[in-house]
């Protein structure tokens, strides 16, 4: 089984894990970590960090230093009541497993505060390719979406941000619709147009609001909360960890917003081939054996 790890099967690579963690398997932890820093969703690392905490050996302190890093970067993490319940139970559960020379070593990870409201980690940047139009493209779909590449198609789908808002087949964000039935529902043009020129059809559902307050200020975003006096507000989609709040007695006008709160140019970074590779992903729901995947 260890040759196998990683196999660059996500599922595979996931099941794997638990088993090679549970017997101790040579540098594990060191391949795990790769795939812990290299997931695209909060679930993938979420299973990741899961699988590590109760491996007791073969770690170095260097190591144990990346792993608990990572728990003060999931502020932005959404789910279920319980889950920031979960991810204190994992990583006291790991602490558990250190010496108390490496608590010594490592008291500077240990006892920060994890943020309450952090962003994602960053993109990776990429180079700029073109500032894509849907006449760019739109000639050319049809005809291209056979061959392409499932793989590619999921990772542009993370490197267009994607996962931050909207979810797809139980993973990703919540902000924006679940897109894993879009495919079936939409035409490309229609799939073209709502990725690039997101305002051109602004649903309601997902509208933000335009706050003018009495200090001057304006804030437009989506109502993520209210509680009293007390409007939580999400003013970027990329970041929908961080909010703006807005006390009610200080709002002087409120409307809905005519554009979208998706921003604009998130496929600029990607190919020809990346886009087409991602529209195939899209239209598949998610499924490899897709006729858009078939040599």
């Amino acid at each position: 089984l260890d040759q196998h790890f990683p196999a660059n099967d996500r599922f595979l690579d996931r099941e794997l894990c638990v088993v090679l963690v549970y017997l101790e398997a040579p540098n594990v932890a060191a391949r795990t970590l790769k795939l812990l820093a290299a997931g695209e969703t909060q679930e993938d690392q979420t299973h990741f960090a899961f699988c590590l905490r109760p491996l007791a050996t073969g770690w170095t302190l260097d190591q144990r230093r990346e792993y608990f890093s990572w728990f003060n970067k999931t502020g932005s993490f959404r789910g279920g009541h319980s889950f920031s319940g979960f991810l204190k139970n994992i990583r006291t559960e790991a602490i558990d497993k250190l010496s108390d020379k490496e608590k010594e070593a490592l008291k500077d990870i240990l006892e920060a505060e994890p943020p309450s409201s952090a962003a994602d980690e960053p993109l990776k940047q990429r180079p700029l390719v073109k500032n894509w139009k849907v006449d760019d493209l739109l000639p050319t779909v049809d005809a291209s979406l056979r061959g392409r590449d499932f793989k590619r198609g999921r990772e542009m789908f993370a490197a267009a941000a994607c996962f931050k808002c909207h979810r797809f087949q139980r993973e990703g964000g919540i902000i924006g619709p679940d897109l894993t039935g879009v495919g079936k529902r939409f035409n490309n043009q229609y799939l073209l147009e709502s990725i690039i020129e997101p305002s051109k059809v602004n649903s309601d559902q997902y509208q933000a609001t335009i706050f003018e307050l009495s200090t001057g200020q304006t804030v437009i975003g989506r109502i993520a909360n209210a509680n009293g006096d007390n409007v939580m507000v999400i003013t970027n989609m990329l970041e929908p960890g961080k909010f703006a709040n807005v006390n009610v007695h200080q709002i002087e006008d409120q409307r809905p917003a005519t554009t979208s709160m998706m921003p604009t140019g998130l496929v600029d970074t990607l190919t020809q081939d990346e886009i087409l590779d991602l529209l195939a992903f899209l239209r598949s729901g998610g499924d490899p054996k897709d006729e858009a995947f078939q040599k």
